[in-house]
């Protein structure tokens, strides 16, 4: 993955959550996108992490990604961030059952307006059945070890040029 959001940016993927925010309980996921349910601790709190990929019905290419949840984003990270657009229709089909997604995007670079990173999605319910009208999924990368303590990450990867042109401003 080609990282923008480096420690030292003026945006860091850090500032977008607070561990208090972390959901650790786990959601119903859709089946055929779910991998797998893992457990790692951050500052001594087990929390899950989903691995997902994506339906070859959104993508061919079928993208994994690790995932932790969090009720809401710091208000410097909802400051920071963008929403991509996306097809109603798509956005429906989701990870998490009664909830649609849509993509988030940070930028890293003040000075540079090409310089967005895609970090995750909110999921916002479908209608007021859910016990939350919204969430955030952040991408991560963590340890394999499971013995190893605060070894998870807040990740992303560079938004390539045509989708830099449709974050909504």
């Amino acid at each position: 993955n080609n990282h923008a959001c480096s420690s030292s940016s003026p945006n860091h993927l850090d500032s977008l959550l607070e561990p208090y925010h972390l959901l650790t309980k786990p959601l119903e996921t859709q089946k055929d996108t779910f991998l797998d349910l893992i457990y790692r601790k951050v500052l001594s709190v087990s929390i899950p992490i989903y691995r997902m990929k994506q339906p070859s019905r959104i993508s061919e290419d079928e993208f994994e990604f690790a995932l932790v949840l969090v009720k809401d984003l710091t208000k410097s990270g909802k400051a920071s961030i963008r929403k991509l657009p996306v097809e109603r229709e798509k956005a429906l089909d989701s990870w998490f059952i009664g909830y649609y997604w849509t993509p988030i995007v940070m930028n890293c670079n003040s000075d540079n307006e090409e310089d967005w990173e895609h970090v995750g999605w909110k999921f916002t319910a479908i209608d007021g059945k859910q016990k939350l009208s919204y969430f955030y999924s952040l991408m991560v990368n963590y340890e394999k070890e499971e013995n190893v303590d605060g070894m998870v990450r807040i990740g992303g990867f560079k938004l390539p040029g045509w989708g830099a042109s449709r974050v909504i401003r």
